[in-house]
């Protein structure tokens, strides 16, 4: 599996990825109305877009594929984390997540953190991660839970 950055015209691929993975995995445990409002059916692929040229996301590619994609923001703030549904527990996420670990040093981080879906806390919590408070925001319009999440990666 080779993680790189993302390239321009790969948007699609990226929101198929996360619409598919919303709709399968992190629909679990949120209500169809949350999940509607995290993944519309009609999304704004502009602005869509527009936010990984921003972002620009590290991105989890095997046999020409995309299998996930994550978001480190320059504060250590990983955003957007996801696995294609159907590659979950395959290591993808494991791959992805130590190479925001490695940026996240390479630009002298000693801490990530993360607001983590209640489909995620397992997975970052093996990883290290530590469960640091829950809330219910408004997310898209309605309340959701999330779990604030933190992991000391300074040595």
């Amino acid at each position: 599996m080779l993680i790189r950055r993302y390239r321009p015209g790969e948007g699609a691929e990226l929101w198929a990825l996360y619409f598919n993975t919303t709709r399968t995995i992190v629909a679990q445990a949120y209500t169809s109305a949350q999940v509607e409002r995290w993944a519309p059916a009609n999304a704004d692929m502009e602005a869509w877009a527009e936010r990984l040229a921003r972002t620009n996301p590290l991105v989890a590619v095997e046999g020409g594929h995309i299998l996930g994609f994550a978001e480190l923001e320059p504060d250590g703030h990983i955003d957007y984390f996801y696995t294609h549904h159907a590659w979950q527990g395959r290591g993808v996420g494991s791959a992805l997540l130590h190479a925001v670990e490695v940026e996240a040093k390479r630009a002298g981080l000693d801490v990530l953190h993360a607001e983590v879906s209640a489909t995620a806390v397992a997975f970052f919590q093996v990883k290290g991660f530590e469960v640091t408070s829950e809330r219910e925001p408004i997310v898209c319009g309605a309340p959701a839970k999330q779990y604030l999440m933190r992991k000391n990666i300074g040595t």
